[in-house]
Parts: structure tokens; sequence; C-alpha cells
């Protein structure tokens, strides 16, 4: 699977798009990473106690092969603050904002319900603290309200409309919502409030949208210079610049990236799965294996157990591919159970591993939520599955209606154009997700080399 907030891999990339601005206490920047320079224990060291609510104190734990996570401990401490003074609503707040960061760390969707329950006992007890607000729309971001998120950080902006952490909700919301000229708006103005890594991995993602790659590597770039990173933040965007690099035809550039983020910061999943999918690229099953079984064992997302059951498919290995595809639509119910909206995510999954017509309602349903580009190129798929190619052209072209260079998109694309007969177009768009990412996917890869190789000269 390729790095995008629409992927399965991004229910928790775009978890907390809270990026507090100095002196103020939370979990910063794009996808709930801690504020810059600063541990998370830091972080709630420096909160004043004002509130709090019965949550339980100890989190669910990481899987043997992750490393220790500071944020147990904050966690912890919260809970312990909670217990002894149960209304005190800035605990509570911090609390809410450190599950979500912890549902980032380790995938349990579980954590929402408790991280839901905090916000909205510490909005009860303090209405006024904007940070409640700001939790309580990254909280509707990962689970994929991206309307209510939008109101939600519209209405911290209505009051305080200089604050990073609201504007980058609005930013994320409204490209999620499809809205993207409004998106573009909204983060302009936060790159003039927050000229860091708080704003600039989102305007990358803008550009890469547009298929600006070349400007999206900028702005990544500059991200990873922004001032007092911490190793996980660094790791965070090293991992997504290494991604750029790909796009761009740099492998030996991703491959270091991708190797550094893991060294700031050991067993860093998406870094591993990075190398997966280069491994997968230049033919090495057994690395990318070995790289996909990690990432998932580290991290249990449903895009790396998809990646290493699509490996083990084109290894040959059915029943191992069978097993990790049916534990990838067991973590995918989870996320359901967990109030996450993962019709989008899903619709893909069933057009290549399940029941296109499930897919085709699924993608249906997503698009008339969120009418994204993501969500014209999964109704395209599942059309183009069921054999409707006609009407999976015509969602194929808006899925590219912003020239995106997206491997997937192109992909789908030019199987759809070469099942209609348009080879100059099937060629086209083939080659170009082969250019863009040898092994984006590794059994849409292959697909995509031998439908290219049948292609008429």
């Amino acid at each position: 699977m390729n790095r995008s907030r629409g992927a399965i891999g991004a229910f928790v990339v775009c978890l907390v798009a809270a990026a507090c601005g100095p002196g103020q206490t939370g979990w910063s920047t794009p996808g709930g990473l801690v504020a810059a320079g600063e541990s998370p224990a830091a972080s709630a060291a420096r909160s004043s106690p004002t509130a709090v609510l019965t949550v339980p104190s100890t989190p669910t734990p990481l899987p043997s092969a992750t490393p220790a996570s500071p944020t147990v401990a904050v966690i912890a401490d919260l809970g312990s603050r909670i217990s002894a003074n149960p209304n005190d609503a800035g605990s509570l707040r911090d609390l809410g904002l450190a599950l979500l960061q912890r549902v980032r760390e380790t995938a349990d969707a579980s954590l929402y319900a408790q991280a839901d329950q905090a916000l909205r006992r510490a909005h009860q007890l303090d209405p006024e603290d904007p940070l409640v607000d700001v939790g309580i729309g990254g909280l509707q971001l990962g689970r994929h309200d991206f309307a209510d998120a939008l109101a939600t950080g519209r209405k911290v902006l209505s009051i305080l409309p200089d604050l990073p952490a609201a504007r980058a909700i609005e930013v994320d919301a409204l490209v999620e919502l499809g809205r993207y000229k409004e998106a573009d708006k909204a983060v302009t103005r936060l790159l003039q409030l927050r000229p860091d890594i708080v704003s600039l991995p989102r305007v990358s993602y803008l550009r890469e949208l547009h298929g600006d790659i070349t400007g999206a590597i900028e702005a990544m770039r500059s991200a990873t210079e922004s001032p007092g990173l911490a190793p996980e933040n660094i790791a965070y965007v090293t991992s997504l610049l290494g991604t750029l690099l790909v796009r761009n035809g740099d492998l030996t550039g991703a491959a270091t990236d991708y190797r550094h983020a893991i060294e700031l910061v050991p067993d860093y999943a998406p870094a591993i799965a990075g190398l997966g999918r280069l491994a997968v690229g230049r033919g090495d099953l057994n690395e990318a294996l070995s790289d996909f079984r990690r990432a998932s064992d580290i991290l249990p997302l449903p895009e790396y157990v998809i990646a290493l059951g699509e490996t083990q498919q084109l290894a040959g290995d059915t029943v191992r591919s069978a097993e990790s595809y049916g534990l990838a639509r067991a973590e995918i119910r989870l996320f359901e159970s967990a109030g996450v909206t993962v019709d989008l995510e899903l619709a893909l999954f069933e057009a290549d591993h399940g029941d296109p017509q499930r897919a085709f309602e699924l993608a249906t349903a997503a698009y008339s939520r969120t009418p994204t580009v993501r969500a014209a190129d999964s109704l395209a798929w599942a059309l183009h599955r069921l054999g409707r190619d006609r009407e999976a052209r015509v969602s194929a072209d808006e899925a590219l209606r912003l020239g995106s260079k997206d491997p997937l998109l192109r992909f789908h694309s030019g199987a759809i154009a070469a099942a209609l007969g348009d080879t100059a177009t099937a060629r086209r768009d083939l080659t170009m997700a082969l250019h863009a990412d040898a092994g984006f996917s590794p059994t849409g890869a292959d697909e995509a080399r031998r439908i290219l190789a049948g292609l008429p000269r």
C-alpha cells in the first residue's frame, strides 16, 4: 500500500491534527506526534493540574516487539491525578490527547472510547478550553468523521483564528472531504502561522495530490529541518520523505531515509514497511516478507498485514496469504467496532481480495460522504472488478483530476483503459505507476506488468 491519508495506514497517521503552539500543552504536529523537541512525559509534567475523570490509568500493553513508549507513563500519571481529583479538567484533556497519541503508537482503536470519555468530561468541566475542542477534532479525524471535525476546527477558529491546532484540523478535514481549493487556502494560512513540521508535511501532501512531487519533496525536506525536533518527529517526516523520493526515482535516497528513521526510532514500522516496498520493487520477496511481517508485528495495521498477504500470494504461498487477509479483515472490523468509518479502505480491500459487489456498495457510500480523488478511485476500481469499465473510466478520470502521480491511482486507471482497448492511456498510466513505485502493491505491481506485457504494439 502507498502513503496516503486515505489509505488504511492513515487510520493513525491523521489521528490528531492538533498542532499546539508555543507554550501550549498537547500532542502536536501532523499525526499526533508530541510537541517538537519535547517528550510526552515532559509535556505532561508542565501541564497545570486542572481537571479529570474516572478512566483506566493503564493503557493496553504494547506488542512485545514494540519498544516502550513514554506515553504509557504519561497516561498512568494523568490517571493518578484524575483518581485524586475527578474534576481536574486539564488532566482530563491531557489524558484524552495522550490516549489519541497511544492509538497512533499501537493502532489500538479501542482507546478511542476512553479518549472520547476523557475529552467530553473535560469539555463539561471547562467548555472554554480550546484545546479540549482540538482534542475532540483530532478524535473525529481519527474516526473519519471529517464533516464533524471541520465543524469543530472552525468553531475554535471563530474564537482563536490564529491557533495552529485548529487550523491543522481544518486543513486535514477539508482534504478528506475533497475540498481541495479550500484546503490550499487553509494550509497557506497555517504555513504563515507555523512554517515548520506542523504545516510543511501538509503542504507536501497537497502538492503530492496535485502531482507536484518535486515541490512535495522540497516541503518535506524543509519539515525535517524544523528546529527542536524529537527523534520520533524526525523519523515520521523522514519516512514520508523516503516515500516521496521513491516517487521521484531516487531509490537509494529513499532507502537511506528509511534506515535513518529506524536508527532514530528502532522498530519504526512505517520505515520498515517502506523498505519492504523497495524489496518488492526489486523482486526480493524474501526480504519483503521479512519487512512486512516485522512491520505488522510492531504495529498491527491492516495496511501492513495486507502487504504481507499480497507478498505471500505473489510468492505462491496461498495458505499463508489467506491467513493474512483474514487477519486484516479482523483488524478492520476492530476499527469499525471502535467507531471508525472504513468504507473507503475496505472497498479497495474487497475489490482486490473479497467481494466486488460489496466493494461497490462501500465505495459508493464513501464517495457520497467524501467525494475525494481516492473515493473516486475506489469506486472506479470496484466498477472495474464488476466488469463495468465504461462507468469505471468516468470515476478513474475523476480520481486523476488533480494530476496525481500516485501509483495506485495510475495503475487502476491504466488497467481500466486496457480493458476498454485504450492502449495509449493504458501504457502511459501503467508505466507511470511502476516508475513511481514498483513496489506500491505486490500483487498490483505484478498485475500492472502483466497487463503492460499483453498490450498490442
